[in-house]
């Protein structure tokens, strides 16, 4: 733009880290630190989908996020099965039986006081989903590619996509994994796990109930303990906010179809970052699409969104500066 025109039409400040996937603690500290650079009066963030091919989107609503890791101890060092198999206890068999206290089969979240502050969507907004463009089968079979489609019952795929919590189960190590047989009982053993928070969920309480719940399904002979890696709240913005409004009008003008409003089911924790310390919305218009494979391999970007979204954040400081003008 300044190549073309000589000067911005608004103040652009750019903040740029990369911790985004290890925790983000050090942004986090600056932003709240009340760097006088960081002044401005709504923030871009471009790492949000398009709900589905040329439908310009904008994300109103990010999941917050719990991560760490449950450590089960068993005896001092690992043990012959034939030995002592029958009188040991088992950490490996101890983590399964605790997760499935959390959460069961269904995908009903059973920790104490886990779900009392989540606050459902608001008729307007479930009325807006349904405008959507969905087919639940072919999201089945051709973007997740699953035999069948999990949850809690009586929700639909949106609300436990965008406004449920979850509880998941990233991986899980100990005892011998090699090739071939050896016969033992694990001493230790290790699950990661994720939480995906809701509004009005906060953080710091949602760890002391997990906590809770883990020491409460620990079976006799281990000990358990539960370690946050990382932690980040839920968050919001409000669709009437000008900068929103300017940003999916943007959209429209680029991409030729009315923009539509959704939530996300992931979590962009800085966006809650900016809200509580600086007091400004993040307006969150993203161009990935759902087939491009998220922490998956063959990870992708559709270049034609690459290029449009370029165009799309020209055209919304253009429309900002004509409004400030």
């Amino acid at each position: 733009m300044i190549r073309a025109t000589g000067s911005l039409p608004v103040n652009v400040r750019f903040l740029i880290e990369g911790e985004e996937e290890s925790g983000g603690e050090h942004i986090e500290a600056f932003v709240a630190s009340g760097d006088p650079r960081l002044r401005a009066d709504a923030a871009i963030i471009c790492d949000t989908e398009m709900f589905a091919p040329e439908l310009p989107t904008i994300c109103v609503g990010l999941r917050g996020i719990i991560y760490g890791e449950l450590h089960v101890q068993g005896a001092a060092q690992d043990l012959h099965s034939g030995v002592y198999g029958g009188a040991a206890p088992n950490p490996i068999m101890a983590i399964a039986e605790i997760l499935t206290a959390l959460k069961d089969r269904d995908g009903r979240i059973h920790i104490p006081g886990f779900l009392d502050r989540v606050t459902p969507p608001d008729a307007r907004e479930v009325e807006a989903w349904s405008s959507l463009p969905f087919n639940e089968e072919d999201y089945r079979e051709k973007e997740m590619k699953v035999p069948a489609l999990t949850g809690e019952p009586g929700f639909s795929v949106f609300d436990r996509t965008w406004a449920r919590p979850t509880c998941e189960v990233h991986g899980i190590r100990g005892g011998f994994t090699g090739e071939g047989a050896k016969t033992v009982i694990p001493a230790r053993a290790v699950a990661k796990l994720s939480f995906r928070l809701v509004p009005d969920q906060r953080p710091d309480e949602a760890v002391a109930q997990i906590a809770s719940a883990i020491a409460d399904a620990t079976p006799k002979g281990v000990t358990a303990e539960w370690k946050t890696l990382h932690a980040g709240a839920p968050s919001s913005v409000d669709p009437n906010n000008v900068y929103v409004e300017k940003a999916a009008d943007a959209m429209t003008e680029i991409f030729g179809n009315k923009t539509v409003y959704i939530r996300s089911g992931g979590s962009i924790p800085i966006a809650g970052v900016f809200k509580d310390h600086l007091g400004i919305p993040s307006v969150m218009m993203g161009f990935g699409l759902p087939d491009d494979n998220l922490h998956s391999p063959n990870e992708k970007l559709f270049l034609p969104n690459f290029h449009r979204g370029i165009d799309a954040v020209v055209r919304y400081l253009q429309l900002l500066g004509s409004d400030a003008a």
